[in-house]
């Protein structure tokens, strides 16, 4: 029987999801599928916490001969350290990369949907099996997500608007909403929806109008869903939100001292405009605001921790919609179901 395996991993930001997945693709002979709107653009590094050290892992060279695997094969290479342990052969490590996918494919004046996204996930799933490996999809944006494991289908014709914006800063403009202004929208845009819509149900109202405004068409004209060609686990990363935002405010430090205003400085010389750089939304938005003088420094780290922190709970928010999840607190019961899941 074909290998359909996938196995998704999913939390809200500064989690340590990348982390997380990189071990258990080391051990488990996987590759990694960015689920991150924002880490599909090239020089959007350090705002978007793409971290590609993290993507290495340390193999077993024995000594005497340098065992050049790759990271593909770090399964094997788990087996083999362990076997080094026991055996006490004296060993040395060298760094492997795992592979991933969906990270730095196109410039950042490029507009991109979830849509697009949905086919070249398929397409980087579908090589990962054929090379008798299992596909980890890992990331944040639900939207992303939800459009590979609930199989969501978009029509091949050309939206009806270009009016297309990225997953944060639809969210951010929907959310600010009351659920009349939202109806009133979605009665303009897709007044099919609106006739049979559940007109108390706001996360139904306000799904119908991302979809509109991420897809180019509304809902009434998209085909629907279809189930997934695989058989998927999902692990959702959790721990307390004070947590979380603690570790969001200590990140956003080390981001400022690595550079991350200069790297927007670069972005503007490159030739990204103040409006896109204030659609990526986050640390693009309030940096651009602060290097154009209106927003002080100080105004700059407040407002964009506050900022992140509303971010990783509109995340939670629409991860609890999905029941399949299965919810893990630390790397050991990461792997007790990853090894029921894939029988290892």
């Amino acid at each position: 029987m074909k290998n359909n395996k996938l196995v998704v991993i999913l939390g809200p930001t500064a989690t340590g999801k990348t982390k997380l997945a990189v071990k258990l693709a080391a051990k488990y002979n996987g590759e990694i599928i960015s689920a991150d709107s924002r880490q599909v653009y090239r020089g959007m590094d350090i705002g978007t916490g793409k971290d590609l050290k993290d993507y290495y892992v340390e193999t077993p060279a024995f000594a005497g001969h340098a065992s050049q695997m790759d990271a593909g094969d770090a399964y094997n290479a788990s087996l083999q350290r362990d076997a080094c342990k026991s055996t006490n052969v004296e060993t040395r490590f060298i760094a492997s990369k795992i592979p991933h996918h969906l990270i730095d494919i196109i410039g950042p004046n490029t507009k991109f949907n979830v849509a697009k996204y949905q086919k070249l996930a398929y397409e980087a799933i579908e090589g990962i099996l054929r090379r008798g490996r299992t596909p980890f999809l890992v990331g944040g944006t639900g939207l992303y997500i939800d459009s590979i494991i609930k199989g969501y289908q978009f029509p091949n014709k050309k939206p009806v608007t270009s009016y297309q914006l990225p997953v944060i800063k639809i969210r951010k403009k929907i959310e600010k909403l009351s659920l009349s202004q939202l109806l009133s929208q979605l009665k303009k845009i897709d007044p099919a929806t609106y006739k049979i819509i559940d007109t108390k149900n706001r996360r139904r109202v306000q799904r119908a109008l991302e979809i509109y405004y991420e897809t180019g068409r509304p809902k009434s004209e998209q085909i629907g869903q279809a189930t997934p060609p695989y058989d998927i686990l999902v692990l959702g990363i959790t721990m307390p939100m004070k947590k979380i935002y603690q570790k969001i405010d200590s990140r956003l430090e080390e981001r400022i001292k690595e550079g991350m205003i200069d790297e927007v400085k670069k972005l503007k010389k490159k030739g990204v405009s103040w409006k896109r750089l204030e659609e990526f939304g986050l640390e693009y938005r309030w940096v651009a605001r602060y290097l154009q003088n209106k927003i002080s420094y100080e105004e700059l780290v407040s407002g964009l921790k506050n900022d992140i922190h509303h971010f990783a709970k509109r995340q939670m928010t629409w991860f609890k919609r999905n029941e399949e999840i299965k919810w893990i607190g630390d790397i050991r019961e990461a792997k007790r179901e990853i090894r029921k899941f894939l029988k290892f």
